[in-house]
Parts: structure tokens; C-alpha cells; sequence
């Protein structure tokens, strides 16, 4: 493990676990009601859990958000993005927030409250984890009835190294060669829409930047990352068409760590047809920086929760 993932990942471990009690949501909306660690993929059903937020009391079929946790690839849990599903989830909507694999883990039991041991394998590398998304749809699929869930309302949101893969998740609905080189068992359905929190779209900017760099030998097994088979695929960009339908990109004005992705996510986007709208997080410094939507108590994320919220249930009723 190069020294630059280690650092990287001590970093974002740190950060996590010092403002999850800051940003803690849990117990304070009474009327969704949560199931916590579900199964949705009995092929491995240590890492394959998602949590479940929903209107406790509803009229009608929920639509639905399929969400997946940043982390740059290599650390995380679900249960860090449990504050932004539950004011989600509190608009009306049916949440599933999922794990995925990981590589192995570079930190120590320390921080296994915020990067569980147990979501990481040397060998769950690229484009695992976008399998098990995939997995997660088909729990939807099979689960509908159960839950009264409106699978043509469904939407996948993703924050950082999250809203890469909802990035190549919405590429597999574009381009079923891609789906294919990926190894995905796509669902009956296709998701209505895209929430892409402070994501990074072309991957091979990061190949310049050491830390990034890190992340991408760590994801995927390769030190020399374009000797990895599925290298082309790890930027979705190219593979995005008009059958993206509908995605809401969102971007913090001091966000240095995805400087540009968001707008050639948008640009890719306008290019194509597809119907895309962005929502910029403005405040100096921290407070439009990074996943800014994540710090539940500024006036930054309050915003754009709010928007993201509206978004969601306007593009759902379309």
C-alpha cells in the first residue's frame, strides 16, 4: 500500500469520525422509519447491507433513492451518509444507502466505526463494487410489492468517490457494451434520474495528482493504472448519452478536490441532449468545499438539501 493511500486514507477516516457527531441526524425526524443492516445480495452477504429510510405512513407507491457513499474508493460505510438519506427519505421518498467492497483496508481497527473491516477484500477491486449496485437494483426489483415501491421512479445518488460510480451507473444504462464490459446484471427497470454530489467523472486527471494517483492503484489492483483491462471504462464520461434522462450535479464553489469534474459532467451532459440541472454550494471556505451538503448544520447544506429535495420529487412526478 503506497504511502500517499495511507495518508489519503487517514485523512478521510479522520474527518469522518470527527464530524459524525456534528452532523447526526439520527431520532430526529419521527415520521421515516429505518431498518438497518438488510441483506441484499445473499452471494456476499457481509458486505452487500443497506439501510432503509421511509415515510413511516404513506398514499400511494414511494419513489425511491439508491444511494452509495464516497470514501475516494478506498475507505467508507454507508452510515456516514445516513443524514443526508433521512432528510431525503423525510420528503417522501424510499431510501436504500448501501456498502459495496473495497480493497483492503490500510487503517487499523480504530476506525472501524466510520470504514468497517469487514466492507474490505484485496480482491473486491474494480468494477466490483459496481456490481453489488447493481445487486442492490435487483433487491429493489424484488422487493417492490413489499415495500410499495415505484420502480419508475428510482433515482441513484452518490457523493465523491459515490457520485463516480452513480456516474458509471448511469452509464451502464447508456451504453449496454459498457454494462457488459463491467460484468452488471442490469434490472427491469431504468432509473428515472441522477443526484451527483461533488463527484469526479474523468478519472485520468487524477493519474497527475499523487494522491489520486494512490486512490486509482489502490481501486484497481494496477500500479500502472492503464494496464488495468478495464481501464477506458473508469472514466464515464464518454459513454454517457441521452438516456442519462435526468441528473442534478451538484458542486461546492471551494470544492478543490473535484475542481472542473462537476462542470464536465455538465457539459458532457448538455452535449447529449440529456436533461441536467447544477446546483453550486456557495460560502468561503469549508463551507461550500467538499460534499458541503453533508454538514447538516450549515445554511449551505440546508440549501441545497432543500434543493436537491424539490428536485427530486419535480423530476419524479415529470
Amino acid at each position: 500500500m503506497s504511502f500517499e493511500s495511507t495518508v489519503l486514507g487517514l485523512v478521510f477516516n479522520v474527518d469522518n469520525w470527527a464530524k459524525k457527531p456534528l452532523i447526526d441526524l439520527r431520532g430526529k425526524f419521527p415520521a421515516v422509519k429505518d431498518e438497518y443492516d438488510i441483506t441484499f445480495c445473499e452471494e456476499n452477504p457481509v458486505v452487500c447491507k443497506a439501510d432503509l429510510h421511509y415515510p413511516a405512513s404513506a398514499d400511494g407507491k414511494l419513489p425511491v433513492l439508491l444511494n452509495i457513499h464516497g470514501g475516494g474508493w478506498i475507505i467508507g460505510d454507508k452510515s456516514n451518509s445516513t443524514s443526508y438519506c433521512l432528510q431525503i427519505a423525510d420528503s417522501g421518498f424510499f431510501v436504500m444507502n448501501i456498502n459495496y467492497g473495497m480493497p483492503a483496508k490500510i487503517l487499523p481497527p480504530l476506525f472501524n466505526k466510520v470504514d468497517p473491516k469487514e466492507n474490505h477484500r484485496a480482491d473486491w477491486l474494480w468494477p466490483y463494487p459496481i456490481q453489488t449496485h447493481f445487486k442492490a437494483m435487483k433487491w429493489l426489483e424484488e422487493n417492490a410489492d413489499k415495500y410499495n415501491l415505484d420502480l419508475s421512479k428510482v433515482f441513484v445518488s452518490g457523493d465523491s468517490a459515490g457520485s463516480h460510480m452513480t456516474g458509471v451507473v448511469c452509464a451502464c444504462f447508456c451504453d449496454d457494451d459498457y454494462a457488459k464490459a463491467l460484468g452488471v446484471e442490469k434490472p427491469s427497470f431504468e432509473p428515472k434520474g441522477y443526484v451527483m454530489n461533488c463527484g469526479i467523472y474523468k478519472v485520468s486527471f487524477y493519474e497527475h495528482i499523487p494522491i489520486g494517483r494512490a486512490m486509482m492503484q489502490s481501486f484497481t489492483g494496477y500500479k500502472k493504472i492503464k494496464e488495468c483491462p478495464l481501464y477506458a471504462q473508469l472514466n464515464p464520461l464518454p459513454y454517457i448519452n441521452k438516456k442519462a434522462n435526468n441528473v442534478l450535479v451538484c458542486k461546492g464553489q471551494a470544492d478543490i478536490m473535484t475542481i472542473f469534474q462537476s462542470d464536465w459532467m455538465k457539459k458532457r451532459l448538455d452535449e447529449v441532449g440529456a436533461n441536467a440541472d447544477i446546483y453550486v454550494g456557495r460560502g468561503f471556505p469549508l463551507f461550500a468545499f467538499h460534499d458541503f451538503m453533508f454538514l447538516t448544520f450549515t445554511k449551505q447544506s440546508k440549501a441545497c438539501m432543500k434543493y436537491t429535495a424539490d428536485w427530486l420529487k419535480a423530476t419524479a412526478e415529470k
